[in-house]
C-alpha cells in the first residue's frame, strides 16, 4: 500500500509477516502477523463475522508491524472462505488483492506525496488534509463490489490535520453498512480525544529477541555479521531490525556511533549533512532524520540503562553525564520535524546541543 523507500527496509517483504513468500503470479501473498496472540485473536473473529468495531485503531512503533496487522484484519472482513471462522484463509484472490493493495473494496488514505513543477520539487505534505478526507468519504458512499463490506485504511493517521480529523468524526458515529475504518498511528497522542472516543484500540506487541533473529536469518542470510547491532536497537520490532541491516542505515549507525564516542569534535552542521546527503526529495531526507534520531536515541537509552544498572555508581556519582539530557533533546527534534522544520535545521539544532 506505501512504497518502501531507502532508508526503510532495502526491499524486503512486509517486514513484520510471518514469511516473505510470494504468489505465483509475482505479487505478494497475505501473511499472518507474528507474535499477537488472543490480543489480536479475539479482534479477527468479530472481523469474519462482520462485528468488528466500525472505528479501529491499530497503535505501535514503526516497523513493529501495524501495516501486516491491519491487513490481516482487512482481509477478515473481505474473504469470503468460509473454512476457518477466526481468520481469513490467505490464500483466495481476495486476500491476495488485499496483500498487493489492489482490492476493489478497500480504500487507502495516507500522506500526500511531493509535488513537482516543471521538474522541481515544489512542496512536500507531510499531513493528511482535510480534502482527503472528504475524497474519501465520497467513495465511501459507493457499493461495495463484492458486497461483503467496504474498508478505509488511513495510514498514518496521527499526521490528520485537526480539520482533517474534525471531518472524520461524522464518518466514525454513522459509517454506513458493513464499512470500517481501519486507522494505524505511532502516535496515537497526535489525535484528538473526539476520535479516541470513537474507536476501539489495538496495541500490536514488540517481539522476542529470538523471533527477531530468526526471522533475520530466514529473510537476510548473507548479513549475519549486521545482526547484533540491529537486534541492540529493535526494540521488539522486526521492520526496525531489518532497516538496521540495510547498508544506509549502518552507515547512519557508525555515524552515531564516531559521534557519542567523542562529542567534544563533533561539526554539527557536517554531520547533519552528512545524514541527508543521500536524500533526494524532501521525504526521503524527514526518513533520514528520523532515522538517525533513533539509531541516536537507542543508543543513548543503552548508557542510560547501563548506568542505571551500575551498582558501583550512585545517581550523584556522575553528575557530568550527559546521556539522558541528549536523549530528551533527541525527542525535541523529533517533534521538531513533525511540525514541518527544514530537517537539516533540525539536526544541526539538535546535535549542536550535543556538548559535555
Amino acid at each position: 500500500m506505501v512504497a518502501v523507500n531507502e532508508y526503510e527496509f532495502d526491499g524486503v517483504d512486509d517486514p513484520t509477516a510471518s514469511s516473505a513468500s510470494g504468489t505465483a503470479g509475482g505479487g505478494r501473498r497475505l501473511q499472518a502477523p507474528l507474535g499477537q496472540g488472543e490480543a489480536l485473536q479475539r479482534w479477527l473473529r468479530l472481523a469474519r463475522g462482520l462485528r468488528l468495531p466500525h472505528g479501529f485503531l491499530v497503535t505501535g512503533a514503526r516497523g513493529i508491524g501495524k501495516t501486516t496487522v491491519i491487513d490481516w484484519l482487512t482481509a477478515a472482513l473481505l474473504c469470503p472462505s468460509d473454512l476457518d471462522a477466526e481468520a481469513p484463509c490467505g490464500v483466495c484472490r481476495t486476500c491476495t488483492q488485499v496483500a498487493n493493495g489492489r482490492h476493489p473494496d478497500v480504500h487507502v488514505l495516507d500522506r500526500a506525496q511531493d509535488e513537482r513543477e516543471h521538474d522541481e520539487l515544489k512542496k512536500s505534505y507531510y499531513v493528511i488534509k482535510v480534502d482527503q478526507v472528504r475524497a474519501a468519504q465520497v467513495t465511501l458512499q459507493r457499493h461495495a463490489v463484492t458486497g461483503r463490506a467496504r474498508v478505509l485504511v488511513i495510514k498514518d493517521a496521527d499526521h490528520l490535520d485537526e480539520e482533517g480529523q474534525n471531518a472524520l468524526l461524522k464518518t466514525l458515529e454513522e459509517p454506513g453498512v458493513a464499512t470500517f475504518l481501519l486507522l494505524e498511528a505511532a502516535r496515537p497522542e497526535q489525535l484528538l480525544p473526539t476520535v479516541h472516543s470513537r474507536v476501539q484500540r489495538l496495541g500490536v506487541l514488540p517481539l522476542g529477541n529470538s523471533v527477531i533473529e530468526e526471522q533475520l536469518r530466514a529473510r537476510l542470510p548473507m548479513r549475519g555479521d549486521r545482526f547484533p547491532g540491529a537486534l541492540a536497537v529493535a526494540r521488539g520490532s522486526l521492520g526496525q531490525a531489518l532497516s538496521a541491516c540495510t547498508e544506509r542505515v549502518v552507515q547512519l549507525h557508525d555515524l552515531v556511533r564516531t559521534l557519542l564516542a567523542d562529542p567534544k569534535v563533533l561539526r554539527p552542521v557536517a554531520t547533519a549533512r552528512a545524514v541527508l546527503e543521500q536524500a533526494k526529495e524532501r521525504r526521503f531526507e524527514l526518513e533520514a532524520a528520523r532515522t538517525f534520531l533513533w539509531l541516536l536515541r537507542s543508543e543513548l537509552r543503552a548508557r542510560c540503562l547501563h548506568l542505571a544498572d551500575d551498582p558501583g555508581a550512585t545517581y550523584g556519582a556522575r553528575p557530568a553525564e550527559p546521556w539522558t539530557t541528549w536523549l530528551e533533546t533527541t525527542l525535541h527534534a523529533e517533534r521538531d520535524l513533525d511540525l514541518q522544520i527544514p530537517a537539516e535545521q533540525v539536526l544541526t539544532a539538535c546535535l549542536v546541543q550535543f556538548r559535555p
